[in-house]
């Protein structure tokens, strides 16, 4: 059978038909590992994507858009990957963030489908105080005697559900005693005594929801991973009629199965299909040269949602040795990363560049000056082509129905990962600055586009040393998905001050009917009051939350 290796290629109106016509309503339940912070601190988050239809946790999205959200609109924003409805990741808080209460939004692609849906509805609520400024959030700041604010309660959160904790001796022991499989987050955290502002639990979340009966395709829902949009920008008529249909390119340096391509469409935007995008990073949006000052923009992903109904964060002049060792501690965090951080997300594999590719280490042949002379030395697969007074570089495909031959289309040129459409590019690169040369020697459709073979020239520093993009090719800061990260420190650090807020944080705990798992933590050496939180949903939706105090 024909070899061809079929790129992320999906059509918006199937996945919009799916969504309009599957009357989907999602929420998500996003669990922290803790509801006071200061400015600065890591924010940890656990994902839950439930489907209202069936209460069960939803396969369908795999992306979730989150917002910390003031009166005036969002002060932060993040992406986290699903895979079966569950997701995490981390936020580092800025350090201008003024303080006050925010409402934690959180949402997929398919809530924008939903008429009417409320981005609010069951929205966390969380404190952040910032000891370096008195700016203060629109929601207010109320300033109490330290007996009035002594008097202040926590929102009680009672246990629901079938899980079991107890902690002794740095371990952390966590029993599922039903006959269900039951997915959680778990967190230990130090309990200074600033009152919690939220209620949430995943029985309140549930209890809270609601499900949409009407709905309207607006937007393809992320079924594979984050669908990103791109917008022509400053383009004259007459180029964007030239524009339409035209190919154009989205990648992310060194990373070699991060790129994909899309036809403009008549509205001016191209839709790229992802399988997720992961971590903070730099992207290269790729639009065809001589279109004068065209280029492509990013269309945001997030709903610009702005806080309702905020109390004013209550404080008092006795938190203040309290809030100076949050803050303290959350410097000495940030210098000396004391925390050990695990990512529990598997890199995402290479599509493409696996098994059946060929490489060339280039270091292991003779140099030569010329791109081109490289080729023809000892290089087999690969063919130069004359178009005028251009060269294309084509590949000899090995299909199983036609022997290695002349390719009829043009080959995916990659510079580190990065397409290159105009060739000529390739061939007037320095060959000294290329470590190998990695080809996949099969026909390929990537996007809506046909390539014979793939090439991918991979420099020693996997940045596009030395190379100039077009006048019409934008790189820009990319807010891929967060990584899930596991945070804890099984023994104590000499010689660095361990005021550690956050003891144990993991965003996905995974335990089978009757499991019992063991998680070790080491508290930090300041004494105080620890609580351990475990909550989630088991595989019939049900709520599970736990809280205790730590011996």
């Amino acid at each position: 059978m024909k070899r061809i290796a079929s790129i992320l290629v999906i059509f918006a109106w199937t996945a919009l038909a799916c969504a309009a016509q599957g009357h989907l309503s999602e929420r998500v339940y996003v669990s922290t590992d803790r509801d006071v912070y200061v400015s600065g601190d890591e924010l940890f988050l656990s994902a839950f994507c439930v489907d209202m239809e069936t209460g069960l946790l939803s396969g369908y999205s795999k992306t979730a858009y989150v917002e910390i959200v003031s009166p005036s609109g969002p002060v932060q924003t993040a992406k986290l990957a699903l895979d079966n409805g569950r997701g995490g990741g981390a936020i580092r808080l800025l350090n201008t963030i003024p303080t006050g209460n925010y409402q934690l939004v959180a949402y997929t692609a398919q809530c924008f489908n939903e008429d009417g849906y409320d981005f609010l509805e069951n929205a966390r609520i969380l404190s952040i105080i910032n000891p370096f400024t008195t700016d203060r959030s629109e929601s207010g700041v109320a300033i109490l005697s330290d007996e009035d604010y002594e008097a202040l309660q926590a929102p009680e959160q009672p246990s629901a559900g079938s899980l079991r904790v107890s902690a002794s001796g740095g371990r952390l022991t966590v029993t599922n005693a039903s006959d269900r499989p039951v997915s959680a987050s778990v967190s230990i955290f130090h309990d200074d005594g600033i009152v919690s502002p939220s209620s949430a639990t995943p029985a309140t979340f549930l209890a809270g929801a609601t499900r949409g009966d009407s709905f309207t395709a607006r937007r393809v829902t992320d079924y594979e991973g984050e669908v990103i949009r791109v917008r022509v920008q400053d383009a004259t008529e007459e180029e964007m009629e030239l524009l339409k249909g035209s190919t154009v390119f989205f990648s992310v340096p060194g990373r070699f199965s991060d790129f994909y391509s899309a036809p403009i469409g008549d509205d001016g935007i191209a839709t790229f299909y992802t399988h997720n995008v992961y971590g903070n990073t730099e992207a290269v949006l790729e639009l065809g040269d001589g279109y004068g000052s065209s280029h492509l923009e990013i269309v945001s992903p997030f709903a610009g949602v702005r806080a309702s109904g905020l109390e004013a964060l209550p404080l008092s002049e006795g938190l203040k040795d309290r809030i100076l060792s949050r803050s303290l501690a959350m410097q000495i965090r940030q210098a000396s990363r004391s925390d050990s951080l695990y990512a529990v997300l598997e890199t995402p594999h290479d599509m493409l560049f696996g098994a059946d590719s060929v490489e060339y280490k280039l270091d292991d042949y003779t140099r030569f000056p010329l791109m081109e002379e490289l080729f023809i030395e000892f290089i087999s697969e690969i063919r130069t082509r004359r178009i005028g007074k251009l060269r294309t570089v084509t590949v000899n495909v090995a299909d199983t129905f036609k022997p290695a031959t002349d390719a009829q289309f043009p080959a995916l040129v990659l510079l580190d990962g990065v397409p290159v459409p105009e060739h000529e590019r390739i061939y007037e690169y320095d060959p000294l600055l290329v470590e190998r040369i990695v080809i996949y020697p099969h026909s390929a459709n990537i996007g809506y586009r046909t390539y014979s073979g793939i090439v991918n020239f991979v420099t020693y520093r996997h940045d596009l040393p030395s190379y100039h993009f077009g006048d019409n090719t934008r790189v820009l800061d990319f807010q891929g998905e967060s990584y899930p990260v596991v945070s804890y420190m099984p023994d104590s650090v000499s010689g660095v001050a361990d005021m550690r807020q956050t003891v144990l944080w993991h965003p996905l705990v995974e335990l089978a009917p009757g499991e019992t798992r063991v998680l070790e933590y080491c508290l930090p050496a300041y004494q105080g009051r620890f609580e351990a939180v475990v909550e989630g949903f088991d595989a019939d939706g049900a709520p599970q939350y736990v809280r205790t105090s730590l011996p």
